[in-house]
């Protein structure tokens, strides 16, 4: 007799549960708004990632315009110190030689513009700035200015 009431003590408790019926509307809503929430931040990741992609494409691009604009007038200088006139202008290459042409140059959409001054009274030192302005999006533009001082080294 004490063996049987010791097995009613060790035999485990069942519980009579109803059977469960899958997840609850709660659930299923709370499951899906998750869902939506993680795509939409995947999705908008992506599309920031491609736009700094072309915005710092476009602005690398614009960089070596402007130091191609400096670089030119270097040349232009080297031929002649008298070739820098104070004004505003374009680039152009005429017989494998660079030239300067109208008020500004424009190439892809980037449009760049060399201004030349004269620093000192005696017009031996010139400053140059290189300028290139761009559409970056449809809400804004870009610009690049490099300057730089050039003198007349061949005095």
């Amino acid at each position: 007799m004490n063996l049987k009431f010791l097995n009613l003590f060790l035999q485990p408790t069942r519980y009579n549960l109803p059977p469960s019926r899958g997840f609850s509307v709660v659930e299923i809503l709370l499951a899906g708004s998750l869902l939506v929430v993680i795509v939409t931040a995947f999705v908008g990741a992506v599309i920031y990632g491609q736009e700094s992609t072309v915005v710092a494409g476009g602005r690398a691009r614009a960089a070596f315009l402007a130091e191609e604009g400096i670089e030119a007038v270097r040349n232009i200088r080297d031929e002649s110190f008298s070739n820098l006139a104070d004004g505003t202008y374009g680039l152009a290459v005429s017989n494998y030689q660079w030239i300067f042409s109208g008020s500004s140059d424009t190439t892809d959409g980037f449009v760049r513009q060399i201004n030349i001054s004269t620093i000192d009274a005696s017009s031996t030192r010139k400053i140059i700035t290189s300028n290139v302005t761009w559409q970056e999006t449809a809400q804004r533009s870009g610009t690049i200015t490099l300057t730089e001082r050039l003198t007349n080294w061949r005095q």
